[in-house]
């Protein structure tokens, strides 16, 4: 799975659920922003399937806050039915990870 970057700008404060505007940085295809629900998780895998975020989701670890209005965050794409991230405790992305689906 090809791994990006994106800005991600929380609709909410950090520590809640909700949904977070994300914008692609190059060199992704297509630098349009876009809504996707933003959700806080424990560590280990987690697995996001395209039949309940269509579009994707992010992923804050429960245990991490991250500070100022926005943040940089690595972007996993995929063209198929579910995304699996496998992390321990969340030490590839202690701030958070986009999973994005794609046609």
């Amino acid at each position: 799975m090809p791994t990006y970057q994106a800005d991600v700008k929380p609709n909410q404060p950090w520590d809640a659920d909700g949904t977070a505007e994300v914008t692609p940085r190059p060199p992704f295809p297509d630098l349009s922003p876009f809504l996707l629900p933003l959700e806080h998780r424990t560590g280990g895998p987690v697995e996001v399937r395209r039949n309940r975020y269509p579009a994707g989701l992010v992923i804050i670890p429960s245990s991490s806050v991250p500070s100022g209005p926005s943040v940089v965050l690595p972007m996993v794409v995929s063209d198929g039915d579910a995304i699996v991230i496998s992390n321990g405790e969340h030490q590839d992305w202690p701030w958070g990870i986009v999973a994005r689906f794609i046609d």
